[in-house]
């Protein structure tokens, strides 16, 4: 089977017998300003699709000469920010990643449609040996209806048409036609233009689909290559003018051709593969060394989208798995980025790249880590893809020196600042923090049986009577005389009870019996008292609310004025482990059947679990409907929907002591089932960029210039590091220094140089170069490439990069 290293060699060595200059990878550090990252193979040949450099690729120090008109090449690409931004999906699925390679060819003017296609059927399917029935090409078909520009393009449809007839394959099934968002490329609103054409792959076990999963968004029928033609000049007016030169720009995922080649072991096993990025050999080294590191194995489990569509990992080895992917994707992004000279910062992209890691680091803590190891495997990139990027060979010494760095600040931090979010989260949610699991219980049906999952938890507090903050009830209450209730009357007792769910309480399950009803709940919380404290609806209150309304509805129903419908008193139970809240969900689940009511694998209309939550919600049992049915019932307090988000305050005390970036705190929410109050959070960030407005960094020419309102106090006979409190920032020509009111550095004088060291603030780092006085005061001057205090410590990034100046900071001199 072929080596994604063979495979990649593969592409280059084909397009080089086609006198391609074979040009090394461009930095990921853009030339664009409007980019964070190179994110395309094109990037680096966009000068010359304006027209403002020439096609001379081959003297652009390709490793190996070819024409000056056509290049191919792997081009490292980041996609973590901006309008490309894969970050929240990796780890996730099999294919999202926020570092990838990008195979490319390119023609300058040079050859055009023709060669383009046939020599991508060469490659694909003569090359490479892809079954050609279960290859589609797409091909630009315009919707006039839309406004799409120019015309179908019929010679790429007649081109691709004969390569499928010379296969023995009908076009007409072959060739799927696609519109401007799909086959036509635009650089942007105006400029360089064309119809494109995909290669698609048909996965599915018989290969039999006909094309109709094409462009479908469906990992059983996947693009790998996009031609793109360029040929027109896209107007300030909405006009499109042909170019006078024509280009070919072309892109195929390399993660993604390694994956279907190794996956379907060279195409022999389509009914038994597993189609996976992560099941190749681009990973396999990476995986080995976390195995070896942390103990644990990868098992390739996938997290499954819950009732809400959120993918959310449930199982403890779904967790390992998916860290063994996000950190196996990270190690790539950082590597990369900072051989090609991006650090982790606190500006831009270089805040960017510090979110990736800390989010690499967090997910370390799921597979045991708790000291710096994201820097070590930066070793196994540089021996499996140093031949084909030597920079990463070349530099991982520094890759290494920086990424443990970044990962002894976090560290000292990200401990805390879990056990702050794992305190809050508990808070809401009624878990017990040792737990660290959501405080509510989930079932789901498995054909004709209920599996619980995962176990109910509960804090035990005080409350009148035996009630709890969070507990779980199962409540009894039966029909006057044991009456029996019409169809109808249950009809309406049931839907009393789902109103309230997610407004009032979390209903778990209700059935009503002809004579009874039985439902397990966890009531919410209602209001807070003149201490602060949360209160949370009573028993007696939602039973009322629910036999009140019911009796009134019932009785309207069938023409009865004042009959009692229900028995006074009603049976309840709070719930003291989770074998008691399984136990009572399936006696629940079960008791229309132990009553002989339905047959055992018969429905029973008037039974309801927390998976028909969504069934309701598509049937169209909204909020705003049920409140209109239920008139007589209490208001319900506008304070509920929030009851279980993390507060904006709270998000931005994580970032702004831990160093949590805001993304990170959502991740975390996310596994909880809680949310962020993101405008709370940004209200406090504008308050502080406000803050950090009204103290700009100061622009002096000499160092008597820096006037401070107080003396630095100089601690380093006694300690190296000390707590500090910034007070000026300076710009020096060139320079930026930083002025604390306490540092444990000696400064540049009497032949002595002055100390370098570190700033901290929460989790942020500011590597001190050199230290230097004027009068009483010390300068304490940033290295070249750190960005300064005073744009620090924002979780986001801004049009123009701000961030904003920490109050305080500690000071440690390196040893």
């Amino acid at each position: 089977m072929l080596t994604s290293n063979q495979i990649r060699q593969s592409f280059l060595d084909f397009f080089r017998e086609k006198k391609h200059t074979i040009v090394p990878s461009g930095s990921l550090m853009p030339d664009s300003p409007n980019l964070l990252f190179t994110n395309a193979g094109m990037n680096q040949f966009v000068p010359i699709f304006l027209g403002e450099k020439n096609a001379d690729v081959s003297k652009w120090g390709g490793a190996v000469p070819g024409s000056d008109t056509r290049a191919a090449d792997t081009q490292k690409c980041i996609r973590a920010g901006g309008k490309h931004n894969d970050l929240d999906d990796v780890g996730l699925d099999t294919y999202h990643h926020t570092f990838f390679e990008m195979l490319g060819n390119w023609s300058f003017g040079d050859y055009f449609k023709k060669e383009a296609i046939e020599w991508s059927w060469e490659l694909i399917v003569e090359r490479f040996k892809f079954p050609p029935n279960r290859v589609y090409a797409t091909i630009y078909q315009p919707d006039k209806s839309l406004g799409d520009p120019s015309e179908r393009d019929q010679e790429a449809w007649d081109l691709w048409a004969e390569k499928f007839r010379g296969a023995g394959l009908d076009p007409e099934v072959h060739i799927v036609n696609g519109n401007k968002k799909d086959n036509f490329w635009m650089m942007g609103e105006t400029g360089p233009c064309g119809p494109c054409s995909e290669i698609h792959i048909d996965l599915t076990p018989a290969g039999d689909t006909r094309g109709a999963l094409v462009n479908k968004g469906t990992a059983e029928c996947i693009e790998i290559w996009n031609n793109v033609f360029i040929q027109f000049n896209a107007n300030p007016d909405g006009t499109f003018t042909p170019l006078p030169a024509q280009h070919v720009d072309t892109g195929m995922g390399f993660e993604r051709l390694v994956s279907i080649i190794q996956c379907t072991k060279n195409f022999t096993d389509f009914a038994n593969a597993k189609i996976s990025n992560y099941e190749t050999d681009v990973f396999r080294p990476i995986f080995d060394e976390i195995e070896k590191m942390s103990g644990k194995k990868y098992t390739s489990t996938l997290p499954q989208p819950n009732a809400a569509g959120q993918v959310i990992p449930t199982t403890e080895q779904e967790k390992v798995d998916v860290a063994f992917r996000v950190i196996g994707d990270h190690i790539r992004t950082l590597s990369f980025a900072i051989a090609d000279g991006i650090q982790p910062g606190n500006n831009d992209r270089n805040y960017v790249l510090r979110r990736i890691l800390r989010r690499a680091v967090r997910y370390g803590r799921s597979l045991g880590f708790r000291e710096p190891f994201f820097y070590k495997l930066t070793a196994v990139l540089a021996r499996t893809m140093g031949d084909v990027f030597p920079e990463i060979r070349a530099k991982q010494k520094q890759v290494e020196e920086t990424l443990k760095r970044e990962e002894e600040a976090f560290n000292k931090t990200l401990d805390k600042g879990i056990a702050l979010f794992e305190a809050e989260a508990a808070r809401l949610t009624g878990t017990s923090e040792s737990t660290k699991e959501t405080g509510s219980t989930r079932f789901q049906r498995v054909g004709s049986g209920i599996l619980p999952e995962p176990s109910a938890r509960y804090s035990k507090r005080n409350l009148p009577h035996y009630e709890r903050p969070h507990g779980i009830y199962h409540v009894t209450f039966s029909t006057k005389d044991r009456r029996s209730l019409s169809p109808a009357a249950r009809d309406i007792v049931l839907n009393a009870l789902t109103h309230f769910d997610r407004v009032r309480y979390d209903l778990f399950a209700a059935v009503v019996m002809p004579d009874h009803v039985h439902a397990l709940f966890q009531p919410w919380k209602k209001s807070a008292n003149a201490q602060g404290e949360p209160t949370f609806w009573t028993l007696a209150e939602l039973t009322h609310s629910v036999k009140s309304f019911t009796a009134n509805e019932i009785n309207k129903a069938e023409g009865k004025t004042g009959t009692p419908v229900w028995e006074k008193e009603s049976h309840d139970r709070l719930m003291r482990g989770d074998g008691e809240v399984e136990e009572k969900f399936l006696y629940i689940c079960n008791n229309p059947r132990t009553e002989n009511l339905v047959a055992p694998d018969e429905e029973y209309r008037w039974l309801w679990t927390w998976n028909d939550r969504k069934a309701l919600s598509d049937a169209g049992a909204s909020q705003d409907a049920k409140h209109d049915t239920l008139e007589a019932c209490a208001p319900v307090s506008s304070a509920l929907p929030t009851a279980r988000a993390i507060s904006g305050a709270f998000a931005f005390r994580l970032y702004d002591e831990q160093g949590f970036p805001l993304d990170l705190t959502e991740l975390m929410a996310r596994e909880r089932g809680l949310t962020v109050d993101t405008s709370g959070f940004e209200k406090l960030m504008e308050e502080q960029r406000t803050r950090a407005r009204a103290a700009q960094k100061k622009q002096v020419i000499e160092l008597s210039e820096v006037e401070t309102k107080e003396p630095t106090k100089f601690v380093g006979y006694d300690s190296l590091s000390t707590p500090a409190k910034v007070l000026e920032v300076v710009a020096l020509k060139d320079r930026t220094a930083v002025v604390l009111d306490a540092s444990a550095a000696y400064a540049e004088m009497g032949g002595q140089v002055g100390d370098s060291g570190e700033i901290t603030h929460g989790a942020d780092v500011w590597r001190i170069a050199n230290t230097q006085k004027t009068g009483h005061t010390w300068l304490h001057f940033l290295e070249s490439n750190s960005t300064d205090p005073s744009n620090s410590g924002k979780s986001s990034i801004t049009e123009n990069g701000e961030r904003e100046a920490p109050g305080s900071a500690r000071f440690q001199r390196a040893v």
